[in-house]
């Protein structure tokens, strides 16, 4: 409790801090830019004249200025305490592309120039981009490293430093709410599990890097109570027309293969990009539970092993078009079929708790078939208002997915004998998702920034299940208890505005979200019931920034972010549908549930736009999690969903290490959270606290000129999930990278969970329901990736104000 304490004043100090900056900070005061001068050389043999130089923030590829380098010296002036990406282009010579770090002290950028050939192998990459890095109130992390070892969008997710996936696909960053997964920014309004398959049909080298948001601004969706993963997709590399081909395999207790290629062609104003990839995976899990119930002191012991063999192919393009040196547009799309099965073998036991006596011994087998079908497309534009960076922007998409399922189940009874029950049933899923959204980035006078923005979400969700059961030899009947058809519409218009200005050595960045909230649901089978959703809210946003302190001639830049957000219940929260999971298990949706909503304020800090520490608390009323409830008679168990109460949580994170660069990098951190429940569970008062700890580590070493060792790992320590206890377990990931060929081919040998030690154990103990268990999968698994890069002629023209920078090669 004393901890506690400490964790409650150091919210309310920093509460009161927050609103201090508030009234006294928010007023006109003189910015200070920081002159950058870039010297440009060429031997004797390069006759350079002149060249175009962009200016962009490193995350950011939009330009935020455009210079006609004609002098070997050019001073350029940018704004202190912030990263950016330069990029010089003449025609006849090398792109050259160098990131630098601006703090308060002048900064000179060294291009040495060098005529250019047309293979992909003399491309220069000049800086190497860091692992993690921090953007005010973002982290960004590069996935290059993490794909080395993974065969999928998926296997990166899971590999990403400080985030914590569960076997059941939810993503968890600072908070125990799961965080919301963008994908090129825009949420993919799906479950947990079809986001998981979704990720999985990605390739591991479509992913450019991932953007973990642990407070979002006013600019993102309210709806992210546990932050934002958006996961960044590559597209064309603007140096002319080039590509790779890719074939990996690894190897577990089963097998999964894949092999793809990827094509870019940059012409100067039109650029296009092509990828396909397929993907022939397997894989297992195991699942032991037991289950005491205390009404009749008998057990419930359960064994289940299920197979999960799929194929999937994906296909990934693009076209961006510069009409003019202000506006361009462009079209984007991504499909994705997956043809998937499962074979699953469950035996139950039921006896005494000390098993002297059986009452009942069962078996059921389990085979699904599934097919997924996912298909997205976005038409984007995008209009330069000025050099300073003002830009409007406008975007429309549309996804669609498709999921079917066709299941038969065969429950044999030994003791009692009886006759099996054999039950079949068509499961269809069909999801419609429309997107309209603008946003404006305004450069006013006195170094004030100004963003604003509308969105409309429209969500159409259809869910029609057909089941039959049959006792014996006997005719079959409808199942009415998981025949369900069900509706569901979801309509969220939003509006937001948000101020920065930088003055002093701060930075404040205050903002409001106004969120319009329609939800109707409707089942028509196997009773015609509805509920509706409407509400009106605002979300009020406050980010601050300053420097510390000054250590080895580097800023400690702080932030404290204030912020409010709600988590809706989703379609499959909320639909009534049985899901047969087993014999003895089911998963349902509850309409009745309410939205939660959650204060979050944290302070953290950053050393050389990495981040370092972070410290915060996150307020929940209302909160929705996912519950188990047990029928005492007939032993079936139902997973559903139920609002608690309220939760208070307190997280602290630490991050060590130091920067890439030289022959050794590491970057290791370690996470507490600890959570206060206070509500009712099961009618039943639920007074419940728990703490947790999660450590993660990256490591690189150059052990020659062409070899790189990579070493990632993590550990989980009396996890908590959804009121699982879980015991500690994680997995440590060994990669060795060679390059071959001139450099334009890599060899990838990886090993994946060394040590078979991502293996959960649980305990739940709440309500009327005591159980304790473990799965596993089959996460140890030995792999070899080939890679080759190829060029097949170098770009036309040099890069317009509206190209990309350079992100290098691979």
């Amino acid at each position: 409790m004393h901890i506690v304490g400490k964790h409650v004043l150091l919210s309310l100090r920093f509460q009161h801090l927050m609103i201090a900056f508030c009234i006294f900070y928010v007023r006109p005061g003189i910015a200070q830019d920081v002159a950058v001068t870039v010297l440009v050389t060429a031997s004797a043999n390069n006759n350079f004249t002149s060249g175009t130089l962009l200016l962009s923030t490193v995350g950011d590829s939009s330009a935020k200025g455009s210079f006609v380098i004609k002098d070997a010296s050019t001073i350029i002036n940018v704004e202190r305490n912030a990263s950016y990406t330069l990029t010089l282009s003449s025609v006849g010579f090398k792109t050259l592309t160098k990131i630098i770090a601006v703090k308060s002290s002048p900064v000179t950028v060294i291009f040495s120039m060098q005529y250019s050939v047309t293979s992909l192998q003399d491309v220069t990459v000049v800086s190497r981009k860091p692992l993690v890095r921090q953007e005010d109130d973002k982290t960004i992390i590069d996935a290059e490293p993490l794909a080395n070892s993974s065969t999928n969008a998926f296997e990166i997710l899971e590999k990403t430093p400080g985030a914590v996936i569960d076997q059941d696909g939810n993503v968890y960053l600072s908070s125990t709410t799961p965080a919301t997964i963008f994908i090129n920014g825009r949420e993919m309004k799906l479950s947990n599990a079809d986001v998981a398959s979704l990720l999985k049909s990605l390739p591991a080298g479509s992913v450019s890097h991932i953007e973990v948001l642990r407070s979002p601004s006013a600019k993102y969706d309210a709806a992210s109570s546990g932050g934002i993963v958006n996961i960044v997709l590559k597209k064309g590399v603007k140096i002319g027309l080039n590509g790779s081909v890719n074939a990996s395999y690894f190897q577990g207790v089963y097998g999964t293969s894949s092999a793809g290629f990827s094509l870019n062609n940059s012409n100067g104003k039109l650029n296009t990009y092509f990828s396909y990839q397929f993907t022939d995976r397997n894989n297992f899990e195991q699942l032991i539970s037991n289950r005491i119930i205390a009404t009749d002191a008998t057990l419930v012991a359960q064994e289940a092993f299920t197979n999960f063999p799929g194929v999937n192919n994906y296909i990934g393009g693009g076209i961006d078009y510069q009409i003019h040196k202000k506006i361009s547009i462009a079209y984007d799309a991504n499909a994705s079929l997956t043809n998937s099965s499962s074979a699953a073998t469950n035996n139950s036991l039921i006896s005494t708790i000390d098993l002297t006596s059986v009452f009942a011994n069962n078996r059921s087998t389990i085979a699904n078939n599934n097919n997924a079908a996912y298909y997205g497309n976005a038409i984007s534009s995008k209009y330069k208002i000025d050099s300073a960076g003002s830009e409007l922007t406008a975007e429309i998409n549309y996804n669609h997915y498709r999921f079917t399922n066709y299941q038969t189940y065969n429950n044999q009874y030994f003791l009692p004998a009886r006759p099996s029950l054999f039950g079949n049933g068509d499961n269809t899923n069909t999801k419609n998702i429309f997107v309209a959204q603008s946003d404006l980035v305004f450069k006013l006078p006195k170094k004030y920034t100004l963003e604003a923005g509308v969105k409309t979400t429209i969500s159409n969700s259809d869910n029609a299940a057909l089941y039959f059961t049959t006792v014996g030899a006997g005719s079959p009947k409808l199942d009415s208890f998981q025949t369900n058809t069900f509706a569901y519409k979801e309509n969220i218009s939003a509006a937001y505005l948000q101020l920065a200005k930088t003055f002093n050595g701060f930075t404040i960045k205050p903002g409001l979200r106004f969120e319009s909230t329609n939800i109707n649901g409707q089942q028509t089978v196997p009773g015609d019931t509805s509920f509706s959703i409407k509400r009106r809210d605002l979300f009020p946003y406050v980010f601050l920034k300053h420097k510390l302190f000054t250590i080895f001639k580097t800023d400690v830049i702080g932030s404290a972010i204030y912020r409010k957000s709600i988590r809706r219940p989703y379609y499959e929260t909320l639909n009534p549908y049985q899901k047969y999971i087993d014999q003895y298990l089911f998963e349902t949706g509850n309409p009745s549930l309410k939205p939660q909503f959650t204060t979050n304020y944290e302070f953290n800090a950053s050393f050389d736009d990495f981040p370092v520490f972070a410290v915060g608390v996150n307020k929940t009323t209302d909160i929705f999690s996912n519950v188990t409830y047990q029928d005492e008679v007939t032993k079936i168990a139902f997973r559903t969903y139920d609002n608690l109460g309220k939760n208070t949580e307190f997280y602290f994170k630490l991050i060590a290490g130091i920067p890439p660069g030289g022959k050794y990098f590491f970057y290791v951190g370690a996470q507490h959270n600890y959570n206060k429940y206070d509500g009712f569970y099961q009618g039943a008062p639920l007074q419940y606290q728990r703490g947790s700890w999660t450590f993660f580590m990256f490591q690189e070493l150059k052990a020659g000129k062409t070899i790189i060792v990579n070493l990632q790992g993590f550990m989980r320590t009396k996890g908590l999930q959804n009121f699982y206890e879980l015991q500690n377990f994680g997995g440590l990931v060994v990669s060795v990278n060679k390059a071959i060929l001139n450099r334009k081919a890599n060899i990838i040998l990886s090993v994946n969970d060394v040590f078979r030690t991502n293996q959960v154990s649980f305990a739940l103990n709440q309500g009327n329901v005591n159980a304790t268990g473990s799965r596993i999968n089959d996460t140890r698994k030995l792999g070899l990736k080939l890679r080759y890069n190829f060029g097949v002629r170098k770009q036309a023209k040099p890069a317009t104000e509206f190209g990309a920078p350079v992100e290098g090669t691979n």
